[in-house]
């Protein structure tokens, strides 16, 4: 199998984690034609990246499916709580980062791609930082921050770095530095080699995104 990836791609960085974590012998690459080219779009119909090309020649998109698609066929070594409840904890990490954190970040990104785009910059802070208050706030219930990572850190952890990378061209606030239950929770998961191993790759991989002619 391999893994069709972009590095700076928070969607792409929660599944490497995952596939270095279980150490799986799951090849990544680059997309083989140009995103949101009509080839592209041909080869894979969703137009996104990750995409797992399975050994059969079919290709599984959505990085959460792919997470726990290869969770079922790689159960060993686990990368889900065994309780049912932690499991349930687990996805509700997972769903948060999707539908709450990354549609409040989803500006900041579309005034990076497209030009002159303009949003309400101030209020648009002021979500993301409330968006981290809840999670937070759910940290504070439902964590000890004495566990190993699982496929909810993995998932979240990528999505966090563009708060951290972002937030501060914006304003002098430090949500992930003052949210006390939110940076536990940061020095727990950044304990973790493949984490900070995928974090820096997604470094680079956004600088030169970012200045693709340096």
């Amino acid at each position: 199998m391999r893994l069709i990836n972009l590095d700076h791609s928070p969607y792409a960085a929660r599944v490497k984690i995952q596939i270095l974590q279980k150490e799986l012998p799951i090849e990544m690459i680059a997309p083989p034609v140009k995103l949101k080219t009509p080839e592209f779009l041909k080869a894979f119909p969703l137009g996104k990246v990750p995409l797992l090309e399975l050994d059969n020649g079919d290709y599984l998109p959505e990085s959460l499916a792919i997470m726990q698609y290869l969770e079922e066929l790689y159960p060993e070594p686990s990368c889900q709580p065994s309780s049912a409840i932690e499991k349930a904890n687990m996805r509700v990490v997972m769903s948060y980062t999707d539908t709450h954190l990354g549609p409040a970040l989803l500006p900041f990104f579309k005034a990076m791609l497209i030009p002159n785009f303009s949003f309400d910059q101030e209020q648009q802070v002021q979500l993301v930082i409330q968006t981290l208050e809840k999670m937070d706030r759910w940290l504070a219930i439902n964590d000890s921050f004495e566990r190993e990572i699982n496929l909810g850190d993995m998932t979240l952890r990528p999505t966090i770095w563009y708060v951290q990378k972002i937030l501060p061209q914006y304003t002098q606030e430090k949500p992930c530095e003052t949210l006390q239950h939110l940076s536990l929770w940061l020095k727990m998961v950044d304990q973790n080699s493949h984490v900070v191993t995928t974090l820096n790759a997604m470094e680079v991989a956004f600088n030169q995104f970012m200045n693709p002619t340096k």
